[in-house]
């Protein structure tokens, strides 16, 4: 195995921080991945680790305004002064095509996390021929009420404030409730996964679970009120694999009741090969919850049956 990290300059100039993981010999697929929010691409280096005995190579950006791209913990959380949501989207277009010079002819398949799975819904809207395959976790499906309220509240803070100014409030009215499940709760993250490691490490590093800027709220709920779209969603590749893997004690998905709502829309859009699993207990972080390997040989085995087709 072989792990480099090096510098992508995006089509605006901004440089972004790329992790790569290659098997010693010649991979047969590639994994690019699109991380959360508040936090970074090197914590899936298990992942890697893992896909990499598969035979797969596996690239994983740190997103703006996170990890090495932001470069200093006074710039996290923010990702562009406008449209950031779209941008870091296109930065995985982008990255793709760097990929795919780097390693030509390999199928890829797109995996995003949480923030980075709604990155990726975008992205199979816009550019999903560009893929063989893409895996979704910690996601969710239309909740327009809830989008909505949340989109006119961030609008009206980044109107009377510093859109780069780290926001409490908005952060609060985002995850305030996500431990209403876990009555035992001794950490503010204790949604995120059931292994207290791995709980602990999140809270001790303060290059995760950091406060985002209200710009970042702003970017965040337009992208989520601009996925889900019936129009947009018909823009996907019909015969796109797409794997959705959901904890039902996500608070995020709502306890897997919206994601059930968008496999129904892929499913009614005419996508074919929508596959789902929905583990029982299971939190946010799947890679990181007490059921990981599981998880992992899901992803994994998907991938090797996507291939073979």
């Amino acid at each position: 195995m072989s792990a480099e990290t090096f510098y992508c300059q995006m089509s605006d100039g901004e440089r972004i921080a790329v992790h790569a993981w290659k098997p010693a010999k010649t991979p047969t697929a590639i994994i690019l991945i699109s991380h959360g929010m508040a936090e970074y691409a090197m914590r899936y280096e298990r992942f890697a680790e893992e896909a990499i005995k598969a035979g797969y190579a596996v690239f994983a950006a740190d997103h703006r305004g996170h990890g090495i791209t932001a470069g200093a913990l006074d710039k996290l959380g923010h990702l562009a002064d406008k449209n950031g949501f779209f941008r870091v989207m296109e930065d995985q277009f982008e990255l793709t095509g760097e990929i795919k010079k780097r390693l030509p002819g390999l199928p890829l398949v797109l995996y995003g996390h949480s923030f980075g799975s709604f990155i990726a819904q975008l992205y199979i809207e816009r550019h999903g021929s560009e893929l063989a395959g893409c895996i979704l976790t910690g996601t969710r499906g239309p909740d327009p009420a809830i989008v909505l309220s949340g989109m006119l509240v961030a609008r009206a803070v980044t109107l009377f404030s510093n859109p780069r100014k780290p926001s409490h409030f908005l952060t609060k009215m985002s995850f305030g409730t996500c431990n209403e499940r876990i009555p035992d709760a001794t950490s503010p993250n204790a949604w995120i996964s059931r292994d207290a490691e791995e709980v602990d490490k999140y809270d001790a590093s303060p290059w995760t679970g950091f406060v985002c800027t209200s710009g970042f709220y702003r970017d965040l709920t337009w992208g989520l009120s601009a996925i889900h779209r019936k129009r947009e969603i018909d823009k996907i590749p019909k015969d796109l694999p797409v794997y959705l893997l959901t904890g039902e004690d996500d608070p995020i998905s709502k306890y897997g009741k919206t994601v059930r709502l968008l496999e129904k829309l892929y499913r009614s859009s005419g996508m074919k090969r929508v596959t789902s699993k929905y583990y029982p207990g299971g939190r946010h972080e799947l890679l990181n919850d007490t059921n990981r390997a599981e998880v992992t040989s899901d992803m994994i085995g998907w991938i090797s049956q996507v291939l073979k087709r």
